[in-house]
């Protein structure tokens, strides 16, 4: 996975380099001030995408999360072991949409 700064960002346009830093613009959410709104290739925001994997695979690596998250809330022990969550989520991620 990139490192989550605008450069590894699906929404991140490079225009120019600028004092030595990539600069471009943001196509999502891009920051508000100055005259113009822009961005360096290493700010960072809530809105980043890995710029490295397809739509389809944001979209399953999410489901995983969300189905992870699901696991782990409903193990009132406590003692669901961390590998077998995130296996037992991509399985569920998987499976989903094929009944």
């Amino acid at each position: 996975m990139s490192e989550r700064t605008c450069e590894g960002c699906q929404w991140f346009r490079f225009d120019v380099e600028y004092q030595g830093k990539r600069h471009g613009f943001c196509r999502k959410t891009p920051p508000v001030g100055g005259d113009f709104s822009a961005t360096f290739g290493d700010d960072i925001c809530g809105e980043w995408h890995d710029k490295t994997i397809t739509p389809e695979q944001h979209e399953r690596r999410e489901l995983v999360r969300q189905f992870a998250l699901a696991i782990v809330a409903s193990d009132p022990e406590g003692d669901a072991m961390v590998h077998r969550v995130w296996q037992r989520a991509a399985e569920f991620a998987d499976y989903e949409g094929q009944t």
